[in-house]
């Protein structure tokens, strides 16, 4: 591996979701504004389009996300869906009706964006498998075992 490699991946993954993040902030904020829901709806489509830009990067560099950019991914969702919900227990009056079902189908639409990227990479079972926090832990040599399901 070449010492800037690392460096070229990054530079490559801010080109894709620097313009888009834009792109989409820009037209989530006029859909927010003015109310039109497919406004909403195509800055949705601008992020998975990024997503699904950054998985083709990922597979000609044949790198993978990492734990960074997992957990930005995590903590950025959690915080959409926490301003959500906030929009619409204390905005004004209306707002909640208005913004809550184009940008919660959104917001699904990235859970569902993730869990297909998920399966189609690794499968039914290597998808849960990324969730396996505690066999991923356990530095026994046991724990690397497969399982074959139950006692004998």
């Amino acid at each position: 591996m070449k010492p800037y490699d690392r460096l070229d991946r990054h530079a490559l993954v801010m080109a894709i979701w620097t313009p888009s993040a834009f792109v989409a902030a820009t037209l989530l904020h006029r859909g927010l504004s003015s109310g039109g829901d497919w406004w909403i709806f195509s800055g949705f489509a601008v992020i998975i389009a990024a997503f699904v830009a950054h998985i083709i990067a990922n597979a000609v560099l044949g790198k993978g996300f990492t734990t960074g950019e997992r957990a930005l991914g995590i903590v950025a969702f959690a915080a959409a869906l926490l301003a959500l919900l906030l929009a619409v227990l204390v905005g004004p009056p209306g707002l909640g009706a208005r913004i809550f079902l184009p940008v919660g189908l959104g917001l699904i639409s990235l859970v569902v964006a993730v869990v297909a990227y998920l399966v189609i990479a690794f499968g039914a079972r290597g998808a849960f498998e990324q969730f396996d926090v505690v066999r991923d832990n356990n530095l026994r040599p046991a724990s690397r075992l497969p399982h074959r399901g139950g006692r004998r």
